[in-house]
């Protein structure tokens, strides 16, 4: 059970409307992240287009009881481009949730300055200098995936069907 003064944390869902729908309440953090992960990957047919993780201290009254942790918000993905890449506070990081795709961007963990962004079924990872060109430089990786894509069957003789 939890005391006074523990931390709780709740994940809500903001729909086209601004309806908002509580997905979990949760004792910790990682908890409530494998909540919103989970959501995240079977969302394309809902409408939530955000998810407020927020952080209540139990026991706690008034406005400094919660405070709002992360904000992802739902865009299309510049890979597959269907609405599942969730975008994580301002532009911090993004990652596709649809299991045929998983595109990502996030920031270096050496250099701080610098942004990564790959595509795991291209095997491909790019340095970036921001946010917006790590989505173009996936942009590109689709645009030279699709372009290599042959136009011909490799069907010798297609009669044996």
């Amino acid at each position: 059970m939890a005391d006074i003064g523990d931390h709780i944390f709740s994940a809500i869902g903001i729909s086209r409307d601004e309806e908002e729908e509580t997905l979990g309440v949760m004792p910790s953090k990682e908890t409530i992240d494998e909540i919103v992960r989970g959501f995240m990957a079977n969302a394309e047919d809902t409408d939530i287009v955000e998810i407020r993780i927020e952080r209540w201290i139990i026991g706690q009254i008034g406005s400094d009881a919660k405070e709002i942790e992360t904000m992802h918000y739902r865009d299309a993905c510049p890979i597959c481009t269907r609405t599942t890449f969730w975008i994580e506070g301002e532009e911090v990081r993004a990652s596709c949730h649809h299991r045929l795709c998983r595109a990502w961007i996030e920031p270096n963990s050496i250099d701080k300055t610098r942004i990564d962004c790959g595509w795991p079924s291209s095997q491909r990872t790019e340095a970036c200098e921001d946010f917006e060109e790590a989505k173009i430089v996936l942009t590109r990786m689709r645009a030279e995936a699709e372009s290599e894509t042959p136009t011909k069957s490799s069907v010798i003789d297609e009669n044996e069907f």
